[in-house]
């Protein structure tokens, strides 16, 4: 019964891969910490939701990994607890505001993802039970060119690039946009200028980085719009309630509503073709980050 019942299983699970409507990925990412890249993510994934997708937030950011400070959160568990099997992938998922479902980061864990394969295998068995209960997943990267971020990255259906007009956040930017198109040249990767003083400061920005691409990569990356620095960020995240909540009509929330619809606009792959949350991460995690790509 036990050979049976493993090889049921298992055609059960090739079966999902085949058939189940599986989400978008959407993976926000940046080259240096501190540009507000989480708090894009955070933002975006209230947006999608108002929009009537349903909505996991990933805080996959394993320094730095503030979703939940940001949203007022206590998460119970973690992926570690998945792991040990004491919970379910589902039992540790919190819900915030608006319906949108997050999924807790855990240091130890995505350290072990980086050398265990066992555990990536575990844990997309468990989340292809229920992947189809989401629209969207929007994944909160580290920051940097680690293979734990590039591995979310290279695995998104659509990357959303953070960047500051600070020279070390633009080189950084650009070293990640470089990656990211060597390994995956038909990835579709949106820019979005963060902290700007003006909008034309961003645009100008965006165009500057889009022409660099074009010339050393012959490759093109798209706008996604530009984030003023205002005072209202600050103060949002220090109440722990994201901007488009606490100041819906601002400049910052009016930029990212266009930034999320500037993403939606992009391009879609169908859904039975897209590659599932942490069977992207696994089928990326060798990739190799080196002297090669300088």
């Amino acid at each position: 019964m036990s050979e049976t019942g493993s090889s049921s299983r298992f055609f059960t699970l090739a079966n999902l891969r085949k058939e189940t409507n599986r989400p978008e990925i959407f993976a926000i990412t940046s080259g240096k910490g501190g540009v507000g890249k989480t708090n894009i993510s955070v933002n975006l994934a209230l947006l999608l939701r108002r929009l009537k997708k349903n909505v996991l937030l990933v805080d996959a950011d394993i320094h730095l990994g503030n979703v939940d400070l940001m949203l007022g959160l206590r998460p119970s568990g973690n992926l570690a607890d998945v792991i040990s099997g004491e919970k379910t992938l589902e039992d540790i998922i919190v819900k915030g505001p608006t319906g949108i479902d997050v999924l807790p980061a855990s240091s130890a864990v995505l350290d072990m993802i980086d050398a265990e394969e066992d555990v990536l295998k575990k844990l997309e068995e468990s989340f292809l039970g229920f992947e189809h209960n989401y629209d969207i997943v929007v994944v909160d990267t580290g920051a940097g060119i680690g293979r734990n971020v590039t591995s979310f990255s290279l695995g998104a259906d659509k990357v959303v690039v953070v960047v500051t007009p600070d020279p070390a956040s633009i080189a950084d930017a650009y070293g990640v946009i470089k990656i990211l198109l060597q390994k995956a040249p038909d990835l579709a990767i949106m820019l979005v200028t963060n902290m700007v003083h003006s909008e034309d400061e961003g645009e100008n920005l965006f165009k500057k980085m889009d022409l660099m691409v074009q010339r050393f990569l012959q490759s093109k990356i798209l706008f996604g719009g530009a984030i003023l620095r205002d005072e209202n960020v600050q103060d949002a995240v220090r109440r722990q309630t994201p901007v488009v909540l606490e100041y819906p009509n601002s400049r910052p929330s009016n930029a990212l509503k266009l930034m999320t619809r500037n993403l939606l606009k992009l391009p879609s792959k169908d859904a039975t073709e897209r590659t599932g949350l942490f069977q992207g991460v696994r089928e990326h995690r060798h990739i190799t980050v080196g002297k090669d790509n300088d």
